[in-house]
């Protein structure tokens, strides 16, 4: 353990001096902030807490649907708009502390809203919820670029993989502790009361890793010289990198489907909620197994990430996505309702994997002086399908089922597994090959 933990804080040799000398203080300041950001949402889970509150206001599926939805999109789609602006920037830290700021806000309101929202008219109630929802999604989306690129700066790639999977790991056992501390809340007191406190604790976490955040030292360095507003030329630039990257192309294809594939995710608590009668508290424990399962999701992504590459690793979620799917189908069938622990389990695992290798994978494609304008693009012209998504789930499901919601999701993944697995290659080793031979392999 100790050998691994030296080497997540040991740079090779030939690092900037700016980046080498604050490395351990940036390694801690946004270790910190991602764990405490994970206890914190522990507390209000988009894939199982959130979807059994949102059940008190209505019993629409396309409400559902819209949670995680708007989550993902409102994450996604504003970055590409940000890259030219960010690239500009000699120091990314100012604005994610103006930034971070303002996506913290919802999470401050929330827990008065929630008693307050008990007292009024459910139709008032849901779009008083959206609105405070989107102002969260879409704050985190602003607030992403500038991150993303703050981070990469601070914590090489040589170290970036560990550096992912070790916070998570970390942030996750907590947030198993925090679930455990919900499932308490949410069974012991009554509606809406146990919901507000559940979310007023999250909220302390959330703006706790405001704080470690402000800890990080970003050096400054000359702003992009290529770098432009959003222009017809910029349009222009951007489709220029999509004719010439075959594999990035192709790879934003695979993500397409990929996320209709994650169609399902809001669905799953709401389903067994309200097919087996469960308890809202039943939504604290399936949180609590996402975050176990997470723990070991983390722990290996990360590191098998720096050592294989980020592309098999993602290969390996959506293995486990897939299993997932096929095993709720088995749920709906055989009606057995401890398959659903396994279910939340793969659904951990897969998500944490997931999240480190498209975290990392997205900022491995193409120049470092282009690093922004990838990761942005490789965000925004994604998002759509994270929006549409979760909404053609709830249209299927209101329409059809949950079931078929799950087969629809099914046959998506698999399909952006097949791309993934057959059609992209890892970037990192493109580069190489580029770097030795003098030209990119077909």
């Amino acid at each position: 353990m100790m050998p691994y933990l030296r080497s997540m804080l040991t740079l090779p040799p030939g690092h900037d001096p700016d980046i080498a000398r604050h490395f351990r203080r940036n390694f801690f300041a946004n270790g910190m902030d991602m764990m405490t950001w994970l206890l914190g949402m522990s507390f209000m889970s988009i894939s199982a807490i959130m979807p059994v509150y949102v059940r008190h206001l209505t019993d629409s599926p396309l409400i559902f649907g819209l949670i995680p939805a708007l989550t993902d999109f409102g994450w996604f789609a504003p970055q590409l708009f940000l890259a030219p602006y960010v690239e500009r920037l000699p120091r990314k830290y100012p604005w994610v502390m103006v930034l971070g700021a303002i996506e913290r806000v919802p999470y401050l309101v929330l827990p008065l809203a929630v008693i307050a929202l008990d007292r009024l008219p459910n139709n008032t109630a849901v779009v008083i919820f959206m609105i405070l929802w989107m102002w969260k999604a879409f704050g985190s989306g602003f607030v992403a670029t500038p991150w993303q690129e703050m981070l990469a700066k601070v914590i090489p790639v040589s170290n970036r993989g560990r550096f992912f999977g070790f916070a998570n790991l970390s942030g996750q056992l907590l947030g198993v502790g925090g679930s455990a501390l919900a499932v308490a809340i949410l069974a012991t007191m009554t509606y809406p009361y146990n919901f507000a406190l559940s979310f007023a604790v999250g909220a302390l976490g959330i703006w706790a890793s405001y704080g470690f955040i402000a800890l990080t030292r970003e050096p400054t360095r000359p702003a992009a010289t290529h770098s432009q507003r959003i222009n017809r030329e910029y349009g222009q630039r951007l489709l220029a990198i999509l004719r010439r990257d075959v594999n990035f192309r192709t790879y934003l294809f695979s993500r397409w489907l990929a996320y209709f594939g994650s169609m399902a995710t809001g669905f799953i608590a709401v389903y067994a909620v309200q097919q087996f009668q469960l308890p809202d508290s039943v939504a604290a424990v399936y949180t609590g197994i996402l975050y176990a399962a997470s723990v070991v999701g983390y722990g290996l992504g990360g590191a098998l990430g720096d050592r294989w590459g980020h592309r098999r690793v993602m290969q390996l979620a959506g293995v486990m996505w897939i299993t997932a799917l096929s095993t709720m189908l088995l749920v709906t069938i055989t009606q057995a309702t401890w398959l659903l622990y396994v279910v939340f389990a793969l659904l951990g695992f897969g998500n944490a994997v997931g999240v480190v290798s498209d975290f990392n994978l997205a900022m491995e494609f193409g120049p470092e002086a282009e690093r922004p304008t990838y990761v942005g693009l490789a965000r925004t012209s994604t998002g759509p399908a994270l929006l549409i998504a979760p909404l053609i789930g709830g249209l299927i499901a209101q329409s059809i089922g949950y079931p078929a919601v799950f087969a629809t999701s099914l046959l998506f993944a698999a399909c952006g597994l097949y791309l993934l697995t057959r059609r992209v290659k890892e970037p990192r080793h493109l580069e190489k090959f580029e770097s030795e031979t003098g030209f990119l392999p077909s």
